[in-house]
């Protein structure tokens, strides 16, 4: 993307400006004050200066990227689907905590994805008013470029918005930049947050462009597509509140039936032909060459969508961008999660010192369950692509192998079982073997050049066949449904997973996303949209409980557990904020 990739270097220095860090004053939008700020908003040569910092909100890490912590430490490992993982079970107790619901409001990873989105917050409405004063005066050319810019931030702000809403309900809702006295705002509800979110993506729409109308080297911004399929989500999660939570719930407010919406919407992306399944019978690209294919051309498409190769692909509607990048400290432009999830052990060649395996090639947190593991049929290509097995010797699955370099040896590793195994399975979604940052020379953790997806067209595909199956539109629910299906099969022996044959229901969707989407951040999310979250987690057991005598089961406590909290800072610091009832 080359406004973003071009100056990214330069955005640390520009979003100082009004970016003031993620560890306090995160509703404090102040009005413009600081040395040289009116002038950098009055230059219209900043115009992609002051819009790129806005997507720069994305790259704010404490180690770990706060969108991966949203992703890993909110929306998966308290699911079914994933435990924290790490060298041993509890490598990390506070990671922990969000296994067994025993996290509290001075988590590290609630206090960063609170406090970045509500950053992004800020950054987009600071924009959003500057930009209108540059307008006035400015060439045509140049109205038509601010007019993009503007509709640009407003998705992003809704993006952000979204965040936030999925991982701790309803929050204040900001579109201005704040006054003194607007400082302690109350939080509104989840349906106050989407009419906010309706209003930025209704606004954006019309000025975005299509996906195929973004020049190469601007792939990464927001297209007219990535606005649609984020409205269409929104009126997925409304209307999944409505149906199984009501309008009588304090924390939804009044939300609506939109199922009609957000499958008329879904079809719309589709329709516009912008993007289409990798790996499915309209790819006409296919087939696709990775490092795990030794760079030859395979069929498996779904390999190559979570791979640096396959970066901004044809499924890509949105995606966090990322670039090499060296070094230790936070202000990094790659992503950190291809390090911290990954196998942890593998099998050393010919034994060197008589060791047989050697720890930490990557770190090992992020692992899957062996719940999830049975879900995926034996021959779905999904689940080797997802989950590698630990293997207790080194005959033993091959297929499950890591490309890292040991004692300055470069090659395929088997994945090893460890001494005390968390599930028995590692993390494989984010294994980018020779694009890893360390496996040229020790160039840090953090520059992990594979971007992350925030939407992709299987979501928009698989939102339009449930909101057919809850439109009573069964002919259309099996259609979509067996688009993924169809794309998976393509990608594997051709055989497997067979089409659905009887009816779209309610459990086949839940099923078929955790497949899908499988460590990808969406499984506690959906759980919850659904009403699903106390049935599925509450009594269950980590996978390692019996080796170690543990009884009992993880205790969900519905409705406190839907949301997490929201940081005690902000709650010191706001008098008008309210925890949800339990926290």
């Amino acid at each position: 993307m080359k406004p973003i990739k071009k100056y990214i270097f330069i955005i640390a220095a520009i979003a100082s400006l009004f970016f003031t860090g993620c560890s306090k004053d995160f509703l404090d939008i102040k009005p413009a004050g600081k040395v040289g700020e009116a002038a950098f908003y009055a230059d219209t040569t900043n115009v992609d200066l002051m819009v790129n910092a806005v997507y720069g909100t994305f790259l704010y890490k404490n180690n770990l990227d706060a969108y991966d912590m949203f992703r890993f430490m909110l929306g998966s490992i308290p699911s079914d689907e994933a435990e924290s993982g790490g060298q041993k079970p509890m490598g990390d107790p506070n990671t922990h905590a969000f296994d067994i619901f025993n996290h509290t409001s001075e988590a590290t990873a609630i206090k960063d994805v609170y406090g970045t989105m509500f950053n992004g917050v800020s950054r987009s409405s600071e924009v959003i008013e500057k930009l209108p004063e540059l307008r006035k005066n400015a060439s045509d050319e140049l109205k038509m470029k601010i007019d993009l810019r503007m509709a640009e931030t407003r998705f992003l702000r809704a993006a952000f918005y979204f965040v936030l809403a999925r991982s701790f309900g309803g929050v204040p809702v900001v579109d201005h930049i704040l006054s003194p006295s607007e400082y302690k705002m109350p939080r509104g509800t989840i349906k106050d947050v989407y009419k906010q979110m309706e209003v930025d993506l209704k606004a954006a729409i019309p000025y975005l462009p299509l996906e195929d109308q973004i020049a190469a080297s601007d792939k990464g911004r927001a297209s007219k597509g990535a606005a649609q399929a984020l409205l269409a989500k929104m009126y997925v999660y409304e209307s999944s509140y409505f149906t199984y939570y009501g309008t009588n719930d304090v924390r939804m407010g009044a939300v609506q039936d939109r199922w009609k919406e957000a499958f008329d919407l879904c079809q719309e992306i589709e329709k516009s032909g912008a993007y289409f399944l990798l790996g499915s019978d309209a790819d006409y690209k296919k087939p696709y060459s990775t490092f795990w294919s030794n760079d030859q051309p395979s069929n498996n498409a779904f390999r190559f969508l979570f791979s640096v190769e396959g970066n901004n692909n044809n499924e890509s509607i949105f995606a966090i961008q990322h670039i090499p990048d060296n070094g230790y400290d936070n202000y990094k432009f790659g992503t950190a999660i291809c390090q911290f999830s990954g196998p942890n052990r593998v099998f050393k060649k010919n034994g060197v010192k008589g060791e047989t395996t050697i720890d930490n090639p990557r770190w090992g947190w992020w692992v899957p369950t062996k719940k999830l593991f049975n879900l995926f049929d034996a021959n779905d290509v999904r689940r080797g692509v997802t989950i590698a097995r630990e293997a207790d010797s080194i005959n033993a699955n091959p297929r499950d192998s890591v490309l890292c370099k040991i004692d300055d040896v470069k090659g395929w590793y088997i994945v090893a079982k460890l001494p005390d195994p968390v599930t028995g399975f590692q993390n494989f979604k984010y294994e980018i073997g020779k694009y890893n940052s360390l496996f040229e020379t020790d160039n840090g953790f953090l520059g992990n050049p594979l971007n992350i997806y925030y939407i992709r067209y299987a979501d928009v595909i698989l939102m339009a066949s449930e909101a057919a199956m809850m439109l009573g539109d069964q002919t259309n629910a099996s259609k979509y449904f067996n688009m993924i299906r169809e794309r998976a099969r393509n990608c594997g022996d051709g055989i497997n997973p067979a089409n659905l044959t009887g009816n779209v229901t309610k459990q086949e969707i839940m099923d078929e996303r955790a497949r899908e989407f499988a460590m990808e951040g969406e499984r506690f999310f959906d759980l919850v949209r659904w009403k699903e979250a106390f049935n599925v987690i509450n009594d269950s057991r980590m996978d390692w409980w019996d080796a170690h005598g543990i009884s009992g089961g993880v205790m969900y406590t519905e409705p406190k557990d839907d949301f997490f909290p929201i940081p005690e800072f902000e709650m010191q610091k706001n008098s008008n904020l309210k925890q949800y009832a339990g926290w």
